[in-house]
């Protein structure tokens, strides 16, 4: 048996559905293939409006060729997250070139929603839900559409059908997200390689954090359980860099250390550990500040902590810099939440390996500031911390400034920063700073990570933005361990207190911009609600995308409280899958059919006449109920017999698309009775 042909109506709602359905994916279509996509898109929309012609069978092979060849030489022929999708839309639009039945139809509409569950992989924000819930109903209301008589065919039934669809599936939804067991994937998809997000990267040249500051995205939240820090306090560490070639800072991995210090690093721990060490690493005590983060994906290893790191997180490495590493890259949103403790007294007895390690300076480079390293020495003797807080002096006494716009420096580029342009943004003023204590011996290394935050009281979160990347230093001094400084509090305090973007608006930094969007979100009502849904947000991502397994065992524990987490769920989905089952059975059985546009029509005829005295009996036509009334009452059944003869004439037309003047007509003539 033949489908039927899909009508105009509903291919409306498709090509709306695949446009929406797209956007959420676009990112990820090369721009090889977007031409193509868009050809289909206009070429499916000219034969809607009349103007275009159905392609050939061999004109549609062509194009599938072109669209494999486009997307191969995009992506290779590795199998990756990013070449699915791309076959799975393509795929999508190409088919709109072949629909013509409601089978057709069906088929598109089923693969939207596939593309909808792709646009999940990419973002699960709140608005990104709300929009593909907005996909989904547009998608259903396209299937309501495809079986919709003509004369039913309107944009408000299809949306009053798929608004009423979706909230019936409001509860089941709730049910099985809350009930069913969070399981780990099945398969997985490998990602492409180097794949990593706008972030902090483990190498630093001059202008990198410079230029990272210039961005809005998302880096963290980090939501406290008491006390709160305050903003000059907030420095989250993140990647220690202490490798130097005199041109760029990079952090060492063990590989690279064991092929350095050959002999000298005689076990792993010695490096890196799940758990605290004590013996020769560092004494820890309970901390101030206990706290979690939600990481946004970045597809690196580090994981920011606040202050040193003291112990591993949940599937993480703590490293002897006294950073966070991720097992694995952090492609998802990932809830940790770090040690409490704090480092008092790290590295007490340096090795000697590690000491070399973090006073190592390439030679011949730099000698100006070699030169400054020494006669700043002489001022002040063997003391480091002496010695730091003369190098902040310096900065602070001679006219140097804080800039987002720094100036590309030469091969020596600490020299010429010293000496010559004494402009930088902090990787400037800590990079200079390490370089000369490591000049006279002191071991120093630079720490990148993020300093500050945007705080919501309410939640007590701490909202951290790539924009809030920062570069200090920290030094060794015997029996104390790693003692932080801040070369940019010397030049730049406010940078400190204040935070980036309120520096600027006061007129404390050197040829910096704030883009106006984002000036203008922070006045007034704007800000009120931006924080407001940063909040919601914040709420989404911590108790809905972070809703894992562990979260689903305390919830299923304090419900019943037991212990027995997996028949807990099996009774509680059989009493749901049975009370789902009832309703829907109860609902089936007393669902009245629903009446067409004619039917309602002699509806209201027939209480017209009833509230005359006249009622239709049973198995009674509509002409012989027309002329019992004239009998009866022959003004009124003359009108009655009008009114029928066009009923007849509109409901029994030939015509299969409603007579909209005939109709509206006969409701005038009813209400006229």
């Amino acid at each position: 048996m033949t489908s039927p042909a899909v009508s105009r109506y509903a291919t409306l709602w498709l090509l709306v559905a695949q446009m929406m359905v797209a956007l959420p994916v676009i990112e990820v279509l090369p721009v090889s293939v977007m031409p193509l996509l868009v050809l289909t898109l206009i070429w499916r929309a000219l034969i809607w409006f009349g103007r275009g012609v159905w392609p050939s069978d061999l004109l549609r092979r062509l194009l599938v060729t072109l669209a494999l060849v486009l997307i191969v030489s995009s992506f290779g022929l590795q199998f990756s997250l990013e070449l699915a999708i791309n076959f799975l839309v393509t795929g999508y639009a190409l088919k709109m070139l072949e629909m013509k039945t409601r089978r057709d139809a069906l088929v598109i509409a089923y693969i939207g929603f596939f593309v909808v569950g792709a646009g999940v992989l990419y973002s699960q924000s709140l608005l990104q839900g709300l929009y593909l819930l907005l996909c989904i109903a547009t998608l259903v209301a396209a299937i309501h559409a495809m079986y919709s008589p003509v004369d039913e065919s309107s944009i408000k039934g299809s949306l009053r059908f798929s608004g009423s669809i979706l909230l019936q599936t409001i509860p089941l939804i709730l049910a099985l997200f809350i009930f069913v067991p969070r399981l780990g994937p099945l398969w997985a998809v490998p990602w492409p390689e180097g794949d990593a997000k706008t972030g902090l990267s483990d190498k630093m040249q001059p202008g990198d954090v410079a230029r990272l500051s210039q961005s809005y995205e998302l880096a963290f939240r980090a939501q406290f359980k008491r006390a709160v820090p305050p903003p000059r306090e907030r420095y989250w560490r993140t990647l220690i860099l202490d490798q130097y070639d005199g041109n760029q800072w990079w952090q060492s991995d063990l590989l690279q250390l064991l092929s350095q210090f050959p002999g000298e690093i005689d076990h792993e721990s010695n490096w890196q550990s799940r758990s605290p060490v004590s013996d020769g690493w560092w004494q820890i005590e309970l901390g101030s500040y206990e706290y979690e983060v939600l990481l946004e994906p970045s597809g690196r290893q580090w994981l920011p902590v606040l202050g040193p790191a003291a112990s591993a997180a949940v599937e993480s490495t703590v490293l002897r810099t006294l950073r966070l590493e991720a097992d694995k890259p952090v492609y998802e949103r990932r809830l940790y939440k770090p040690a409490s403790e704090t480092v008092i007294n790290n590295s007490i007895s340096m090795p000697p390996w590690l000491s070399a390690l973090n006073t190592a300076l390439p030679a011949g480079v730099n000698l100006q500031a070699r030169s400054l390293a020494y006669k700043l020495f002489t001022e002040v003797g063997q003391d480091p911390l002496s010695l730091g807080r003369r190098i902040l002096e310096y900065f602070h006494q001679e006219p140097f400034y804080y800039t987002l716009s720094p100036p590309l420096m030469g091969e020596s580029e600490v020299d010429d920063f010293l000496f010559t342009y004494r402009r930088g943004f902090c990787e400037h003023y800590a990079s200079s700073f390490v370089f000369l204590m490591r000049s006279v011996g002191v071991p120093a290394r630079i720490v990148t990570g993020y300093l500050g935050g945007e705080y919501l009281p309410e939640e007590k979160v701490v909202r951290v933005l790539q924009r809030d990347a920062h570069a200090w230093a920290e030094i060794w001094v015997e029996g104390q361990g790693w003692i932080r400084f801040d070369p940019t509090a010397a030049v730049a305090p406010e940078r400190i207190d204040l935070g980036l973007d309120e520096m600027i608006e006061q007129g404390g930094l050197l040829q910096g911009q704030i883009p106006l969007a984002y000036r203008f979100s922070q006045s007034g009502f704007l800000k009120f609600f931006r924080q407001g849904w940063e909040r919601l947000e914040y709420r989404w991502q911590k108790s809905v995308v972070q809703y894992q397994q562990e979260k689903q065992q305390s919830f299923m524990k304090q419900l019943f409280g037991t212990s027995s987490y997996y028949w807990q769920q099996v009774g509680v989905l059989g009493a749901l899958l049975a009370l789902f089952s009832a309703l829907f059975g109860l609902f089936t059985l007393y669902q009245k059919p629903r009446k067409n546009l004619h039917q309602k029509a002699w509806c209201q005829l027939e209480r017209k006449l009833a509230s005359k005295g006249f009622e239709r009996q049973a198995g009674e036509g509509p002409k012989d109920f027309a002329r019992r009334v004239q009998v009866e009452d022959p003004i009124l059944g003359a009108k009655a017999i009008s009114v029928v003869d066009l009923y007849i004439q509109s409901a029994y037309s030939d015509n299969q698309s409603l007579d909209a003047t005939i109709f509206d007509n006969l409701i005038k003539m009813i209400k006229q009775l």
